[in-house]
């Protein structure tokens, strides 16, 4: 029998049940993406040749990738940092949008463009967790060359 009140705690325990494991966590990051509002607020639609299927596509290549980079995982590793990445969610109340919510958890599990000046494509796309995300998120890869070319000089003098 369905539940009628969404704040039902029996429903409510069920869906943070599924938000936390990795399947769960993962269909709401992808979905997140390509629901419209996502793009009316960041401005970044996916590529129309992207759908949800394909995404997931590329994040079981991410953790085959990732498990014959480091044999010891489970391929769950951030694209940069090469740490494991959480699916932690927290318990929410329904209707009260994002006045209910709290910051997220750094080391969970994020969805990335690599190159942030263009959208969501099948090329464009990295998991990473949030911490590597945000530390990412002002900058474009012409800085990363420069920052690169600072380095190799620092380390030459």
């Amino acid at each position: 029998m369905p539940y009628k009140d969404p704040n039902d705690p029996k429903r409510v325990l069920a869906d943070f049940k599924y938000a936390n494991s990795e399947r769960g966590y993962v269909t709401f990051l992808i979905a997140s993406k390509f629901t419209p509002s996502n793009g009316k607020s960041r401005g970044h639609f996916p590529d129309s040749s992207l759908d949800k299927k394909e995404v997931w596509r590329i994040y079981m290549n991410h953790l085959i990738k990732m498990k014959e980079k480091f044999p010891e995982s489970d391929g769950r590793l951030c694209i940069y940092c090469e740490q494991p990445y959480t699916f932690i969610r927290r318990v929410g109340t329904r209707g009260e949008g994002r006045k209910s919510r709290k910051s997220q958890t750094k080391t969970n599990l994020s969805l990335d463009r690599w190159d942030p000046r263009i959208t969501y494509t099948k090329y464009n796309i990295v998991f990473c967790c949030v911490d590597c995300n945000d530390k990412k998120r002002d900058s474009n890869p012409d800085d990363w060359k420069n920052y690169q070319r600072v380095g190799k000089e620092i380390i030459n003098d």
